[in-house]
């Protein structure tokens, strides 16, 4: 066990070694091969660069690679960097690339099986996905609505917890309705992708419960935020 130890710190080193060296034009750290472990110590060197190669490791990682990533508590360093990176706005493009690279990172944990179903079926992981919504980046907000109507189609569970994020939003910001930051965020954009994407979220939510009388209660809830207003003027 501690021969295994040593390897991942020698290894560790080495990666650190080539970190430190990388031109300052490289997009992505080279993490092709990456153990999990050292996946993980990379997260503590939060940076464009190595997100980068850490959505290309975890978008070609097998289910194996990925629980071992989970159970090393990956995707809590990820949110918890993008909750650190949230609601102190984006005064550089540096810091809204930093975000975005780093939603990209859950976006491609949630892309897989076992990660989606991780996140389901842990409670609380959703509510912190959620937290990032409070920034000016339209990109990252895009991708955290792309992720909640993602779970509400998912199943049942990711329904719930979805909407759970969406009433946790709602008490951080003191905003009156569950749905507000959604209608809010439709009423002020003129982002055509953006507007596509909150409507498809729209869509997700009130699709995302099979029985009739939900949908319609769901359906009712937007139109009392002035949902068919707002859509007329967008037509």
């Amino acid at each position: 066990m501690s021969s295994k130890k040593e390897t991942v710190h020698k290894k560790w080193s080495v990666l650190k070694e080539r970190l430190g060296s990388q031109d300052s034009d490289q997009t992505e750290a080279n993490l092709e091969n990456a153990e999990p472990e050292l996946c993980i110590r990379l997260l503590q060197i939060p940076s464009v660069v190595n997100y980068s190669g850490l959505k290309k490791r975890l978008e070609s990682s097998d289910d194996s690679w990925m629980v071992q990533f989970l159970e090393l508590c990956g995707l809590d360093l990820l949110l918890e960097a993008l909750d650190r990176l949230s609601g102190r706005g984006v005064s550089r493009i540096s810091d809204a690339l930093l975000q975005l690279t780093c939603i990209n990172c859950v976006r491609a944990v949630m892309n897989s099986q076992k990660g989606i179903e991780y996140i389901v079926s842990n409670e609380g992981y959703v509510r912190k996905l959620s937290q990032a919504l409070d920034t000016s980046n339209i990109m990252v907000k895009k991708q955290v609505f792309e992720l909640l109507a993602a779970l509400c189609i998912y199943s049942f569970d990711g329904h719930v917890l979805a909407l759970d994020a969406l009433d946790h939003y709602k008490t951080v910001k003191n905003q009156q309705y569950r749905f507000s930051v959604i209608m809010n965020e439709l009423s002020v954009t003129d982002n055509v992708p953006y507007m596509i994407t909150l409507l498809s979220a729209i869509n997700a939510v009130i699709l995302g419960t099979e029985e009739l009388r939900g949908r319609m209660q769901l359906r009712n809830e937007f139109i009392g935020l002035q949902f068919l207003d707002i859509l007329s003027k967008l037509r």
